[in-house]
């Protein structure tokens, strides 16, 4: 059996653990959502360029058979590659993510305060439960992982909180 000192001990811990995870999945998602936006609007632009100077090439170039074909391939390609990316898509998904992530981020921050107060510790361990299992349907998004990002994310975090040496 646990002591209560002990049990509080853990809900303290497992709080803090749960606001640096919080912490860290919105800072990753947005990364993401800046990454991918930035791709999506430069394919874009990439294809009105290409298109757009393919338009102008069989009149400039008539001659240069080969100008205006290339350009009208990479477009044609480009303009065929978008829908199968559906960036848009994507983006979407890691938006609605990092968005849940910042609410449990701030119930968390909240529970954190609430455990400094004079809260009792079993009404700060329900809603603990509870922002915890929010947590557990998150995990398994189906959306690239990006090691690296891990990591920047990751010491940003340390570094927020001040946990950097």
């Amino acid at each position: 059996m646990q002591t209560p000192e002990a049990r509080e001990e853990y809900i303290r811990k497992a709080i803090w653990d749960g606001r640096l995870g919080a912490d860290f999945n919105k800072r990753y998602w947005n990364h993401l959502i800046r990454r991918y936006s930035k791709r999506d609007q430069y394919t874009k632009i990439f294809l009105a360029t290409m298109s757009s100077s393919t338009v102008a090439s069989w009149g400039i170039w008539a001659e240069i058979d080969l100008l205006w074909k290339s350009l009208s391939a990479i477009s044609a390609v480009t303009a065929i590659a978008l829908p199968i990316l559906d960036w848009p898509k994507t983006i979407s998904r890691m938006s609605d993510l990092a968005g849940k992530w910042s609410r449990i981020e701030y119930e968390y921050e909240n529970l954190w305060l609430e455990l400094q107060g004079d809260s009792p510790i079993n009404k700060v361990e329900e809603e603990y439960k509870r922002i915890r299992g929010e947590v557990a349907g998150l995990d398994d998004t189906g959306l690239p992982e990006d090691v690296k990002l891990n990591e920047q994310c990751h010491n940003e975090v340390l570094e927020s909180r001040g946990l950097t040496s």
